[in-house]
């Protein structure tokens, strides 16, 4: 793109409407390739890279978001904004809690996909002390010690996941549509994971800004409008730039017909949840507004760094500095003024997975124990 030739007035993108060891294994197209990784100090140039001055992966070029401690902060702050907005880790909490009840047969299992900073992980490892929880990332944070029961592990899931069929009672994943092409394929690849009887647990947000009546805002495009956003318009051009190079950031907009028509999953739940920017929104207790006012705080303080986080995303793009600068500083000025209020729109889903009818489940238990040590 000539970025000397970039209209501020208008979006030139178009894309749909927003609504030291390798082991190899097989690729979601069948051909050989590397997926899980064994980590080493030594690996970290191979797996990293550095853009517009944030520390990005090296192995997948949909995911241009960072995969520094400052995008791990982020992640750590829209991890407490979920937890407090859903009450727990998880939706559909019995069968969640059914499924990783103690045995005395094996262990109970937990994987989490795309585990970023890995506080879910580690979260489920404290809640469920008598389970294992992997988690599994491109760049996963090594900085946080996690709980004896739980490792982080160095893997690109979109390259297949054979090797961890049928051996998790829970199955996670939260905010991966970005790095991933074929969300179908994924929600159908990450349910095979999943043992016969457990669940498969799927959360994505929309980068469409809600306004305060839930409805999708305008963009802010040349000097802005009455009711238009800035923070709209930063999210708009990540979209379009995800869009463009073939990320499925869109996905959650379709989650709940691709659960249902997911082969490996029944009993399936959906559910959305609106979050408000910054602390606007009130309750109808004293309690309820102070924990509305919590979220919403911590929700404004994600998306400002959100914006920053698009920065590499949107400069490899050939966005100018100049707006980019732009972004920024008007999302900053509008989240603090909050003469828009806005929502963020978190789609969550889950399904547990189909026993073989040719096969008994005890069967099962007895053929797929897998040696964790």
């Amino acid at each position: 793109m000539d970025n000397n030739n970039f209209d501020d007035s208008k979006s030139t993108r178009t894309s749909s409407s927003m609504s030291g060891e390798t082991t190899v294994y097989s690729s979601m197209d069948g051909t050989p390739a590397p997926s899980l990784y064994s980590y080493h100090s030594s690996d970290g140039t191979a797996m990293l890279r550095d853009v517009a001055g944030r520390v990005l992966n090296a192995k997948n070029d949909l995911y241009l978001l960072p995969a520094d401690e400052g995008e791990h902060s982020r992640l750590d702050k829209q991890h407490l904004v979920n937890l407090l907005a859903m009450g727990r880790l998880y939706i559909a909490e019995h069968e969640v809690q059914e499924a990783l009840a103690p045995t005395t047969e094996r262990t109970k299992m937990v994987l989490d996909l795309g585990t970023g900073g890995g506080n879910w992980a580690i979260g489920m490892a404290l809640e469920f002390p008598h389970s294992q929880v992997i988690g599994v990332d491109l760049a996963p944070s090594t900085l946080r010690p996690p709980p004896p029961n739980c490792r982080f592990e160095f893997d690109d899931f979109t390259l297949g996941l054979e090797h961890y069929y049928s051996t998790f009672d829970v199955v996670h994943s939260r905010s991966v549509a970005n790095g991933v092409k074929d969300f179908e394929w994924f929600i159908n690849e990450a349910a095979k994971c999943v043992r016969p009887g457990g669940v498969l647990l799927i959360t994505e947000g929309n980068l469409e800004m809600q306004n305060e009546n839930k409805v999708g805002i305008e963009p802010a495009f040349g000097e802005g409008g009455p009711g238009q956003s800035w923070l709209a318009r930063a999210c708009f051009e990540a979209y379009n730039s995800m869009k463009l190079r073939g990320s499925a950031v869109d996905s959650g907009t379709l989650l709940e017909r691709w659960f249902r028509a997911c082969p490996e999953v029944e009993d399936v739940k959906y559910t959305e949840i609106y979050v408000p920017i910054g602390p606007w929104e009130r309750g109808r207790t004293p309690e309820e507004t102070q924990k509305k006012e919590l979220i919403g705080t911590l929700m404004r303080q994600n998306m400002k760094e959100f914006v920053r986080s698009c920065r590499p995303m949107l400069t490899t793009s050939g966005y100018p500095p100049t707006l980019l600068d732009r972004f920024v500083r008007e999302t900053d000025r509008e989240l603090d003024e909050l003469k828009l209020h806005m929502y963020v729109k978190w789609h969550h889903a889950c399904g547990r997975r189909i026993a073989a009818p040719e096969q008994s489940f005890s069967d099962y238990e007895n053929d797929n124990d897998v040696d964790m040590s």
